[in-house]
């Protein structure tokens, strides 16, 4: 049977179409507030209820994460929750497959890795490879995420990172680090095979730039990353580039110097 979805497309003109699914995004993600820092990572935060944020956060993503594990169980499709996330997964997969061309068993590292959506998803896409999958995570994020998925190995410290592995990824995760350039620096020397990072906010002409990021109650800070400076400090590691993903579009971030765009990098020892 048709979806609403579907049958709404079959009548609506595409440039309305197109129109109605950048409102949608404007005004889903207008819950969150963005805006530049001109003091960077000295900015002084509020004091927020971090406690009831994780909290909230970890209900929020047990839920999802779980809709997946029952989608993926149920041979049911993975590219059709919406058009962000099927672009992400597309991408996964292409990585992935590249990584485990003729091998029967990778190593993968997801650093930042939430309740372990990418082990699931790897598991779906490449059913014939044995994936040993690790996720480093935050204490209380990690504790859910073994009870969740179990199969994956969970990690809250950067000794995972002195393990050479097939594959280690960041996927919207390394915005979120102070000291990106030095993690990033050690994560690239000792990856085995590839480097991958997903979703990362992204300028071209001007240097990296910090924004306040408020979402649920709590105010983070986050990077907007220089081209450049993310490809740059991979390839004095010892990587080189592979390939680059446009990885669609990054909110609007208020008094920003430019307005980043969500891209992502494969590079390979």
């Amino acid at each position: 049977m048709p979806t609403l979805k579907r049958i709404l497309q079959s009548i609506v003109p595409p440039l309305l179409w197109n129109i109605g699914k950048d409102l949608k995004r404007r005004v889903f993600r207008s819950v969150d507030q963005i805006a530049y820092a001109p003091e960077g990572w000295a900015t002084p935060l509020p004091s927020d209820a971090a406690q009831e944020y994780w909290n909230t956060f970890i209900a929020r993503e047990r839920t999802a994460c779980q809709t997946l594990i029952a989608r993926v169980q149920s041979r049911e499709p993975l590219l059709m929750v919406n058009e962000d996330e099927s672009l992400k997964y597309i991408t996964f997969g292409y990585v992935l497959a590249l990584v485990a061309r003729e091998k029967p068993k990778i190593t993968v590292l997801d650093y930042g890795g939430n309740l372990g959506d990418y082990f699931w998803i790897g598991t779906a896409l490449l059913p014939g490879v044995d994936l040993e999958f690790h996720c480093k995570e935050l204490p209380k994020v990690a504790d859910a995420g073994r009870r969740l998925s179990p199969a994956v190995t969970w990690h809250t410290d950067d000794a995972c990172l002195d393990r050479p592995h097939d594959l280690v990824m960041f996927s919207s995760s390394l915005q979120y680090l102070p000291e990106w350039r030095d993690l990033l620096s050690r994560a690239a020397r000792g990856v085995g095979g590839y480097l991958f990072l997903a979703d990362v906010p992204t300028v071209r002409d001007v240097p990296s730039y910090v924004a306040t990021h408020r979402t649920g109650g709590m105010t983070k800070l986050h990077h907007q990353f220089n081209r450049q400076e993310i490809v740059g400090t991979v390839e004095a590691a010892g990587l080189r580039l592979v390939r680059e993903f446009d990885m669609g579009p990054h909110p609007w971030v208020e008094n920003a110097p430019e307005q980043p765009a969500c891209a992502g990098w494969l590079f390979a020892r």
